[in-house]
């Protein structure tokens, strides 16, 4: 695919492929512009451009930000719980990468940002027209700690919390600015895990960031850190950047570090460790990992190879090298080897029981007895009569673990009652359920075909 970028004479040639044939051009202002049919709500920012909401389209002009977690109205026609997975690719589709940067690869060891570094991101990213590319960039508390008097990265969540709301506007400024040097425009997006277990958000950040990507703008996702807790945090950005390749149907996550990929011992230790250059499965590698030193940084070779058990189990390869390397990043973003490669789940999950399978930070949960364990073993559906007790709060049609009595999680899926009613219901013969609750609608607690069992991945 053909960008879309300023400055060029050929811009008006750019024809969005159609993905969703819902691309069309519109004339807003005088100014030609691209429209999706979707409803998108939007954040405007003078240092970022805006989107222009024209009825039922969006027009994409210049950089754009986005908070995903109000990201609830539906596609055009269609609740956003029916939004089509397909919408988001096509068979004509472009490659389309997921680049991870994290905060030691952005501030070259140092605890401010490098906007050199940055701008020789997007100079590989420029040069590669027929790949579509997504960045998942930390480095939002280690651009605004200081301006709160801090000398190194607080510990503190609401120091953090306040560090990233400083540091993010600086760290979208400096992107923008990289890529406006070489004629591209950015958007910024900010997740937290809500996002990602809320069905609804999920589809509604899967359209917003297809649309990005047919314009020719360069998503720039980060967690929404301002807001976020530890019941709704991704935790990282390595899971972050797993979850958002899902999102994108990327073809390979890229996990870029300071190191040129997973060594085969601690190299301070260990003067021949090597690269291993590739591995059937992150299982492989977990006994080469040591411990991370940066204080700026959260994630660590640990939490990247969780990350691409993550992507792997929808289909996707994770590579992890260095983003140091012009070469090394270039390699990456071809398809050409580089770092170590990481081969996805070789039968993947369909993408509803991946999403479920990959969510963190479940708030609700189900004690089942060994019977109703056996039963969901089976593909049976989860009864009332199997529920020994409920945890946590939950709605009808949220994403909850089912656990033993053991406490060990056996299954997750979308349950059909809220807490309190699967407490009025939990021991009941189904007959009694009515009599109970006052209603006949449904007399299973979850369903087969909307649930997933623990280790599932990778046997479909």
């Amino acid at each position: 695919m053909r960008r879309a970028r300023r400055g060029r004479e050929d811009a008006e040639d750019y024809t969005a492929r159609p993905r969703t044939g819902r691309c069309k051009r519109v004339d807003v202002g005088g100014k030609r512009k691209y429209a999706y049919t979707m409803h998108i709500s939007t954040a405007h920012t003078k240092s970022h451009g805006a989107v222009e909401a024209t009825g039922p389209e969006v027009a994409v002009d210049g950089p754009v930000a986005i908070e995903a977690s109000v990201l609830e109205a539906p596609v055009e026609g269609l609740s956003a719980a029916e939004v089509s997975e397909s919408d988001v690719r096509g068979p004509d589709s472009a490659r389309r990468i997921v680049l991870k940067l994290g905060s030691r690869l952005l501030t070259g060891g140092t605890t401010s940002l490098n906007p050199t570094r940055m701008a020789r991101v997007a100079r590989a990213v420029a040069e590669q027209e027929h790949t579509e590319v997504v960045i998942v960039s930390s480095g939002a508390i280690a651009a605004g700690f200081r301006t709160l008097g801090h000398t190194v990265p607080p510990k503190r969540i609401r120091d953090r919390q306040a560090a990233a709301a400083v540091g993010q506007t600086r760290l979208m400024t400096l992107w923008a600015e990289a890529f406006r040097t070489v004629g591209l425009d950015v958007a910024q997006v900010l997740l937290t895990n809500d996002c990602l277990t809320d069905r609804r958000r999920y589809n509604a950040a899967r359209q917003a960031l297809g649309a990005l990507l047919q314009a020719g703008v360069i998503p720039i996702v980060n967690e929404n850190d301002t807001v976020s807790l530890a019941e709704i945090g991704v935790g990282d950005n390595d899971n972050l950047a797993a979850s958002t390749a899902a999102l994108v149907d990327a073809d390979v996550l890229a996990l870029l570090t300071d190191v040129p990929g997973v060594l085969s011992g601690d190299p301070e230790r260990d003067p021949d460790a090597a690269v291993v250059a590739e591995a059937a499965s992150p299982s492989q590698l977990r006994e080469l990992c040591f411990k991370k030193r940066a204080a700026e940084s959260t994630g660590g070779m640990v939490t990247k190879l969780e990350a691409a058990e993550r992507a792997g189990r929808f289909g996707i390869p994770t590579v992890i090298a260095s983003g140091l390397d012009d070469e090394s990043l270039r390699a990456v973003l071809k398809g050409e080897p580089a770092g170590t490669l990481i081969h996805a789940a070789q039968r993947p999950l369909a993408a509803r029981r991946h999403w479920m399978a990959v969510q963190k930070g479940l708030s609700g949960a189900l004690v089942v007895d060994d019977g109703a364990v056996r039963a969901i073993r089976r593909r049976a559906s989860l009864l009332p009569s199997g529920v020994v007790r409920v945890q946590g709060r939950f709605r009808r049609g949220d994403l909850v673990r089912v656990l033993d009595v053991s406490g060990v999680e056996q299954a997750r899926g979308i349950v059909r009652f809220d807490d309190r009613e699967v407490d009025r219901i939990r021991g009941l013969h189904t007959l009694e359920v009515k009599g109970v609750l006052g209603v006949d609608n449904s007399q299973v607690v979850m369903r087969p075909d909307r649930m997933v069992l623990a280790g599932e991945e990778g046997r479909e």
